[in-house]
């Protein structure tokens, strides 16, 4: 006889044969959700969410007995086991986390080169301060370009090291478009500037630099502002001329956010330079001095003075108004010439009335840290040679900051002059006569000793932060108005009365430069072990070792 089968065992037969087909049907529509999601068809989400829930309820239904009988089984035992351990072990790390980075907020630099950690000099700054510093990094959160965001980078680990050492700095990253409002209250104009601001003194920095951050935070909180005089009297370039073509207004307005007192002086009726002078800048002058003001300008120098100078070409006559100035000059290792200097190769782009297209327009400079941070070109419109001496002293140290290109013919120093003074129109290099390429345009002279290059007594301090400092430009336009922000000239100028005025321990605050750390080059043989291990080797071991282990428990 035929057994009657039970209605419990026709049931267990209609669910073995729905059930994979409800699973499969699950899957499907689950990864039909996903697609909607991404997809954003918020109908077809909610359609396929109905359906697969629909499903797999079926299936669960159909399956409760299996189901039931696997959440009851040994290895679930032992999963769950394994679970709540794993979780209880992430919560401690957790919670231990938490407690040192409240109690203990730390960090270590296991690095070779240390390049998170700062320096000496900045540690003692920040542990001495005595004053609250507030800072505001204005960084866009969707840059124009990789670099800003690559500053941003930069600028956060190294904000978070110095609040490491302090609770006197507070920092705040703002995005110039987001918080336009706070971008025109702080007079932002590019993207990546950081503020550093203490009472009524605010500091505006474009680079990302241990050296540039702790120096701004050195002028905010120093309670006397560095005075800067512009000598007048000889038809300089005036810092009260707003003539966008060609005035000095900008230049004095960024070294007043600089936080520099700029002043103007008149030897004609001041006997020498003033005791408070961080630096003095001749601008340009066109008119000849007196005998007794490059006296006084020669005898500020001996007593480890600063000084920017700036010298325009003679256009008109082959006779140098500033005579007086050159040869003071080449008593300090430097040869200015009396020449105009072209460059075809580098020209200019930026032209006032009837400049020359041939200015010179460096984007390359020279290794100093006057250069370092200037990323534009920068165009001297007028420009003539400043070249340092071969025999310039042993106690002269005289670099040239930036040259013209090297190419015969492409760049010179026109030395020949028409009948009335003029330079000639034939704009060609004659070897032997001009200057040949490539031309020094700009120098930087610092006295490395005590011993004094006008045979006047030199001072008695010669430490290291009381050296005389000396900038050549063979121009005065690329700091003006027109200039100033349109290329890198302001960037050049501003840079260069730092280097002037800068405290000598900022100074020694250098950039890590990281050790080089590069793998060699792997040999055919090697790339093929190497290929052949991962590929075949390593997973023809693992599907050994999953046979093994089937093979023993069977």
């Amino acid at each position: 006889m035929h057994e009657t089968p039970r209605p419990e065992d026709t049931k267990s037969r209609t669910g073995d044969k729905w059930a994979p087909l409800l699973g499969f049907l699950t899957l499907i529509l689950l990864f039909a959700t996903l697609s909607s999601v991404l997809l954003r068809q918020h109908l077809a989400i909610w359609i396929c969410l109905v359906l697969g829930i629909t499903s797999l309820t079926a299936f669960v239904i159909l399956k409760r007995q299996v189901i039931f009988r696997f959440f009851v089984s040994r290895q679930v035992r032992y999963g769950t086991n394994v679970g709540v351990t794993v979780l209880l072990v992430t919560g401690i790390a957790v919670i231990a986390n938490v407690i040192v980075v409240q109690r203990f907020d730390t960090s270590a630099d296991w690095t070779g080169d240390k390049i998170y950690t700062l320096s000496d000099q900045t540690k003692k700054i920040l542990h001495g301060l005595d004053r609250e510093v507030k800072v505001l990094a204005f960084f866009s959160l969707n840059p124009d370009n990789d670099q800003i965001g690559r500053e941003r980078q930069r600028a956060t680990y190294l904000l978070e090291m110095y609040q490491r050492e302090t609770d006197k700095l507070t920092v705040e990253f703002v995005d110039p478009y987001s918080g336009a409002m706070q971008s025109q209250e702080y007079e932002i104009q590019f993207d990546g500037t950081t503020v550093f601001e203490s009472g009524s003194v605010r500091e505006r920095i474009r680079t990302v630099g241990e050296q540039e951050f702790t120096s701004a935070i050195l002028k905010v909180i120093r309670d006397e502002l560095v005075k800067i005089y512009f000598l007048t009297g000889h038809e300089e370039q005036a810092i009260d001329d707003f003539d966008q073509n060609r005035g000095y207004s900008q230049t004095k307005e960024e070294l007043e956010k600089q936080n520099y007192r700029v002043e103007t002086l008149s030897l004609a009726t001041q006997p020498e330079v003033p005791a408070d002078c961080a630096a003095l800048v001749i601008p340009g002058p066109k008119a000849p001095m007196l005998a007794h003001e490059v006296n006084a300008i020669s005898k500020y120098l001996d007593k480890n003075g600063k000084m920017l100078l700036m010298l325009d070409p003679s256009l008109n006559s082959p006779k140098d108004p500033n005579q007086g100035l050159v040869d003071l000059m080449s008593r300090w290792g430097v040869t200015i010439g009396n020449d105009l200097v072209f460059d075809r190769i580098r020209p200019a782009f930026f032209l006032v009335g009837g400049s020359r297209p041939e200015a010179p327009t460096p984007i390359a400079f020279e290794f100093h840290q006057i250069t370092q941070h200037v990323n534009r070109q920068v165009t001297f419109q007028l420009a003539r040679s400043v070249t340092p001496k071969t025999n310039a002293g042993d106690n002269l140290n005289v670099n040239s900051l930036v040259k013209t290109t090297d190419e015969i013919g492409g760049s010179w120093g026109e030395t020949k002059r028409q009948a009335d003074g003029t330079f000639e129109t034939d704009l060609s290099y004659t070897e032997g006569e001009d200057t040949p390429p490539p031309v020094s345009l700009a120098v930087a002279i610092q006295r490395e000793g005590g011993e004094s290059n006008t045979g006047d007594a030199p001072s008695a301090d010669t430490s290291e932060a009381n050296r005389t400092r000396i900038v050549v430009v063979g121009d005065s336009d690329f700091a003006g108005n027109f200039f100033f922000y349109g290329t890198g000239g302001g960037d050049f100028f501003l840079n260069a009365v730092n280097w002037l005025t800068l405290e000598e321990d900022l100074i020694a605050i250098r950039p890590v430069d990281p050790t080089e750390r590069s793998l060699r080059l792997m040999t055919p043989h090697e790339k093929a072990f190497v290929q052949l291990t991962s590929i075949f080797l390593i997973p023809l071991i693992i599907f050994l070792i999953g046979v093994g282990v089937w093979w023993r428990r069977r």
